[in-house]
């Protein structure tokens, strides 16, 4: 069942969207407050699916598909927080064009810098081999072995699939990166940005793995790799 509206123009869907998100919810979690929240997610669901109907108006055309999805969500995201101080369609269509753009080249820079960097790493690997680590090795017994070092395994998967994810989880638990270092790398506002995206990550490669088949004892050997960082 959805809670996406019935159909209506785009201007209209984004007036009652804009007027929902002005809107301060009252109430408890169970009361007016969690009403507010389900009529916005539907028309946030709702507009999402026609930007993507019509990639030219909307700007996604321009971006590579490589890169469209997630920097489409990116640009969506900040979308809702803009919105309702702008008026108009078109208005809302021109941001988007340029924001969707703007975090295209972002994303892009971001996937330079991590080819770099793994060039730089297969290098360092070349120069200072380690002992190879045995194939009939069981995840769930023992010691582990590291997570980053099985080119064919899951974790090789889930970084062509997730680049941004992997990423972040390399730096932090491969690299050893700071958290505020990270923040200057990655070009988030602080640190605790950091840590919610580090949180989401693990959580998305845990579900990976999940999806792919392991057990619950070799899942959960393998994130002990990825230790969760402390509430702040």
């Amino acid at each position: 069942m959805t809670n996406r509206p019935a159909f209506i123009s785009d201007e209209e869907l984004i007036k009652q969207l804009q007027v929902v998100l002005r809107a301060t919810p009252t109430g408890n979690a169970l009361g007016p407050g969690e009403e507010h929240a389900r009529k916005a997610r539907g028309m946030a669901e709702e507009l999402a699916a026609r930007i993507y109907r019509e990639p030219v108006a909307w700007g996604l055309s321009n971006i590579p598909s490589d890169f469209r999805d997630d920097a489409a969500q990116d640009a969506f995201t900040e979308l809702l927080f803009a919105m309702p101080a702008m008026r108009g369609r078109q208005v809302l269509t021109e941001w988007f064009s340029v924001t969707v753009e703007s975090k295209f080249r972002r994303l892009w820079s971001l996937a330079e810098r991590q080819n770099i960097e793994r060039e730089r790493l297969a290098v360092e690997a070349a120069e200072n081999p380690t002992p190879e680590t045995p194939a009939h090795v069981d995840l769930g017994a023992g010691t582990p072995p590291s997570l980053f070092e099985d080119p064919s395994g899951t974790w090789a998967q889930f970084e062509a699939a997730f680049p941004r994810d992997a990423f972040a989880l390399r730096l932090r638990y491969l690299l050893k990166r700071e958290l505020g270092e990270m923040a200057v790398m990655l070009d988030a506002p602080s640190a605790r940005a950091i840590t919610m995206r580090l949180d989401r990550a693990r959580e998305r490669f845990r579900m990976y793995c999940e999806q792919a088949g392991l057990g619950r004892r070799d899942v959960a050997a393998i994130m002990t790799q990825l230790s969760e960082e402390p509430a702040s």
